[in-house]
């Protein structure tokens, strides 16, 4: 058997605020809406660049997953200290962890960790894939 995969279609993030989602990955974080179908659960379809996110709602989020599954988000070495700066001075945006470097195949990386509302975690690092 042969299998073919050319990368990832989309990441999906559960909430119980689908308007406050929405705000924060909009407003926050430069995602667009994209159309989705009618039939589906409720929630959105959104986009960043060639990144996809679905967003499902449900009535009541469970308990925080074991381990750290997070959304990381490319940031550009050369837009990483204002983008930093920008979202540090927002009271929206929660800092899990403040912005370090640490040495991944020989090069410097930057990655600092933040929570939508629904308490989801994305990392936010100038590591391009």
């Amino acid at each position: 058997m042969t299998t073919t995969f050319t990368g990832y279609s989309h990441v999906t993030v559960v909430v119980e605020d689908l308007d406050g989602a929405i705000a924060f990955y909009r407003d926050v974080l430069g995602f667009s809406l994209l159309p989705r179908p009618a039939e589906m659960a409720p929630g959105a379809w959104m986009k960043l660049g060639t990144a996809q996110l679905h967003i499902v709602v449900v009535d009541e989020l469970g308990p925080p997953p074991v381990g750290m599954p997070h959304l990381a988000l490319h940031v550009p070495a050369e837009a990483w200290d204002a983008t930093i700066e920008a979202l540090q001075q927002r009271d929206d945006v929660v800092f899990t962890r403040e912005p370090r470097s640490r040495v991944d195949f020989g090069r410097t990386v930057r990655a600092a960790f933040i929570r939508d509302p629904a308490g989801n975690v994305l990392e936010l690092t100038d590591l391009a894939a």
